[in-house]
């Protein structure tokens, strides 16, 4: 997913982030660095990045931000220069971490935007589990929508909000009511498929961005 955020009310270059899930292969990765030019982005958030020695790969131009030194499971790149500055807020987790970046701007004090990038692994890959995470990332959504103004990424939830077929199952449900309740508005175009799985299960609507509405305008 490629999205623009822009603070509201401002007249300041926006953010322009890509979200790759690349399943812990070298080749999505290749893949998903083709498509850097092709979007302009200068966010990246990556889930499963393939990893040598616990270390995702670094790229040129973009500074590294691993959700975890050990057990990295996100990882946010940041075009380099292209920000003001920028700083990890949440502590390390292996599923997910908030960077917060403030924009360029003639403002002196300009507000940051914290962005979020999560990683909501299951039980296991067989659906009849129904999304269930394998570990409580569910419970840290409370502290992930109240520490970032966009949060987007590998969700692993079916819901009919973003694929209109779909049944709720009780964690998609929890990540809604979350969202509803901090006022957080879903950036996808329902029915839009993000995953293509290569062991014959069905494509499905699973990677999604929410963005506090009252902070920043977002664009696909």
């Amino acid at each position: 997913m490629n999205s623009r955020l822009q603070q509201q009310h401002a007249e300041r270059p926006p953010a322009r982030i890509l979200q790759y899930n690349t399943d812990k292969s070298p080749t999505a990765f290749q893949v998903m660095q083709a498509a850097i030019s092709d979007t302009d982005a200068n966010v990246l958030l990556v889930q499963e990045p393939p990893l040598l020695d616990g270390t995702p790969p670094s790229l040129d131009d973009f500074h590294c931000f691993p959700s975890h030194k050990q057990a990295c499971q996100a990882v946010t790149y940041v075009r380099k220069k292209a920000f003001r500055s920028t700083l990890v807020i949440s502590d390390p987790h292996a599923d997910f971490l908030v960077v917060s970046l403030t924009l360029h701007s003639k403002d002196h004090k300009p507000p940051p935007i914290n962005i979020a990038n999560c990683y909501n692994r299951l039980q296991n890959h067989n659906w009849r589990t129904r999304d269930q995470p394998t570990y409580s990332l569910d419970t840290l959504f409370h502290e992930i929508f109240a520490l970032a103004d966009l949060v987007a990424g590998d969700m692993n939830k079916h819901h009919p909000r973003w694929e209109t077929s779909c049944q709720p199952s009780q964690w998609a449900q929890n990540l809604v009511d979350i969202c509803n309740a901090a006022n957080f508005r879903l950036a996808n175009t329902p029915n839009i498929l993000t995953s293509y799985p290569i062991n014959n299960s069905r494509p499905a609507v699973l990677d999604f961005t929410f963005f506090n509405q009252d902070h920043i305008i977002g664009k696909d």
